[in-house]
């Protein structure tokens, strides 16, 4: 009798122990559940500005309203922009700035505007002549195209070189009509500028530009042209 009892007691100290510790078990298990970490989420990439080559010119040809063409030549030399625009008749406007990551923003002598910027291969962008803007895509073109011009006697005649080496240019024979001073420019609005000033122009169709030799003429006389870079400077 004696040792069933211990029997018994020992059974039910084994039992009591299994029991305690499977609730031990619980309770750890069932404590609390995991939290899901927080992720915010990755900020956009916004792509880098397309950088120019440390020189470079490129050429784009834009029809007009009128059936001619208007024929853009840009230059870049480091952060100088020198672009010139033509339609090879009575038109043309010159642009001298720089460029800042690749884009372009000039206002010409004659409130022209150029605004462009590089995409890795080509310029692209608006061109804004006598009040009609112009869009375009210009891509790179090699030596020996781009922009000629030529001076003489106060008179300048301006050519675009094509890849395929045909050229068109205007010449500069100055403006008619009475000069106006700075403060005076400043208060004419768009259009009277455009009548009283930027029109009174006295442009022509420049004479032809002999390939290779870039020889030409000035009113009868002889010039030769020199290439127009983005360093290049005149008034």
């Amino acid at each position: 009798m004696l040792v069933s009892m211990r029997i018994f007691t020992r059974t039910l100290i084994v039992g009591a122990s299994a029991i305690l510790a499977l609730g031990t078990l619980s309770a750890c298990s069932s404590g609390s559940t995991p939290q899901a970490t927080e992720t915010t989420a990755a900020a956009p990439t916004t792509s880098a500005p397309q950088q120019f080559p440390a020189s470079a010119r490129y050429i784009a040809d834009m029809p007009m309203a009128d059936g001619k063409t208007m024929t853009l030549g840009v230059a870049v030399d480091g952060e100088k922009v020198v672009a010139y625009a033509c339609d090879g008749t009575d038109d043309e406007a010159w642009f001298f700035g720089k460029q800042t990551d690749g884009k372009l923003d000039i206002t010409g002598k004659f409130r022209d505007t150029l605004n462009a910027s590089y995409d890795g291969k080509d310029v692209v962008g608006a061109l804004t002549m006598n009040g009609v803007s112009y869009k375009f895509n210009a891509p790179q073109v090699a030596d020996p195209a781009g922009m000629y011009t030529a001076v003489l006697d106060g008179v300048r005649a301006s050519w675009v070189v094509r890849p395929d080496n045909t050229a068109t240019g205007v010449q500069f024979n100055g403006i008619s009509g009475r000069d106006f001073e700075q403060a005076e420019l400043q208060q004419l609005k768009e259009q009277q500028f455009r009548e009283q000033v930027r029109n009174k122009r006295l442009l022509q169709q420049a004479s032809q530009l002999q390939f290779g030799t870039w020889s030409s003429t000035i009113n009868g006389r002889p010039v030769v042209a020199s290439l127009v870079t983005g360093n290049t400077t005149f008034g």
